[in-house]
């Protein structure tokens, strides 16, 4: 119990900054977490909002792949759980993710066969 009352006690002391605007949290994630790929980067595309991307990467064999992914927002718990963190001086509102959940395609040999394979996608003509 004494540890909880401690916990209320430091949460209030500490202030937590408000949840950034959607606009600011998009702009704040720009070309982040791109270092969690394990393969060589070739190029970003992101969409007309930039809320979400295409990743093109290209594996140690040579051949080319792309993920699609999303912005995920935390919720406001969340958010204040990583602030009273000890670390949380860089830590950002909203993380990229698969976009629902799928990791990768299939594999290309040439970049211009997998840009037509990428522009043929749905959500690549709904939002890029």
């Amino acid at each position: 119990m004494k540890l909880f009352h401690w916990f209320l006690r430091n949460k209030s002391i500490r202030e937590i900054p408000p949840m950034p605007s959607w606009e600011t949290t998009v702009e704040m994630l720009y070309d982040k977490h791109l270092d969690a790929f394990s393969g060589e980067i070739l190029r970003v595309i992101y969409s007309k909002d930039k809320s979400m991307r295409y990743v093109i990467l290209k594996n140690e064999n040579g051949l080319l792949t792309y993920q699609l992914e999303a912005i995920y927002l935390f919720d406001e718990e969340t958010w204040e759980y990583i602030q009273l963190s000890k670390s949380a001086k860089d830590k950002l509102p909203a993380m990229w993710e698969p976009y629902r959940g799928i990791l990768e395609t299939s594999f290309f040999e040439q970049e211009r066969d997998l840009l037509r394979a990428l522009e043929a996608e749905p959500e690549y003509k709904q939002y890029f």
